[in-house]
């Protein structure tokens, strides 16, 4: 009686054991992981009232990082992470940074869908759906300078947390069977407008156009 007791308790452990396993695996086999090289252009949003952002800023580089969950053959939930730096014009820059490199840094956490127009084939179009939270500010050099102070309120650093949405298209490309290049174009909002933490209405909602180009490591196959 006692080794029969044992035997079905093993039983049961290993019955567990094996659907966990079964239930991780299945879980990893739905995860993917991106790598993208980025770029940002700002768009209408103003800086002040004669002037818009993209009248001070460059073409901004970064990266762009992505772990997604595919939730059937043709929705994906992604959560992004998005680093870029949009160096200022030489003519633009402020005078006390002018030996500097002075930038707007454009940090973007965002969780998106993702609904792919075809499944099993090796071009795949899809558009992209999201909305997070912008960590943005002015940097006195590059993407790891100091913050600016606000120009009309020097009490407050010119930086906010900032609430912000996305919307975009792109073509996920098989090259193996787990990995696939990457191309996207994505229109992101960022309500950057305060006017009582900058003492001004004259810097306004701030809009982007963002581009990805990378590769996409699937631990499954679909």
């Amino acid at each position: 009686m006692h080794k029969s007791l044992n035997r079905i308790i093993l039983l049961i452990i290993a019955s567990l054991l094996s659907v966990s396993a079964a239930s991780a695996s299945n879980f990893l086999g739905r995860l993917s992981l991106s790598l993208n090289a980025a770029g940002t252009l700002s768009l209408d949003g103003h800086y002040t009232q004669s002037k818009k952002l993209n009248d001070i800023v460059k073409f901004g580089p970064g990266f762009d990082l992505g772990l997604k969950y595919d939730i059937s053959e043709n929705f994906v939930l992604e959560a992004d992470y998005r680093y870029t730096w949009l160096p200022l014009k030489e003519e633009e820059r402020p005078f006390a940074y002018r030996h500097m490199n002075p930038a707007f840094v454009l940090p973007m956490f965002m969780l998106n869908g993702t609904f792919f127009l075809r499944s099993d084939y090796d071009i795949e179009p899809f558009f992209t759906l999201g909305c997070g939270l912008c960590p943005w500010r002015f940097s006195t050099d590059g993407p790891t300078g100091e913050t600016w102070k606000a120009p009309y309120n020097t009490e407050q650093p010119f930086s906010k947390t900032s609430f912000g949405f996305n919307a975009g298209i792109g073509l996920e490309i098989s090259i193996w069977s787990h990995i696939s290049a990457t191309v996207g174009v994505k229109y992101y909002y960022v309500f950057a407008r305060d006017v009582e933490k900058f003492g001004t209405d004259n810097f306004t909602q701030q809009d982007f156009i963002g581009i990805n180009l990378g590769i996409s490591y699937r631990l499954g196959k679909r």
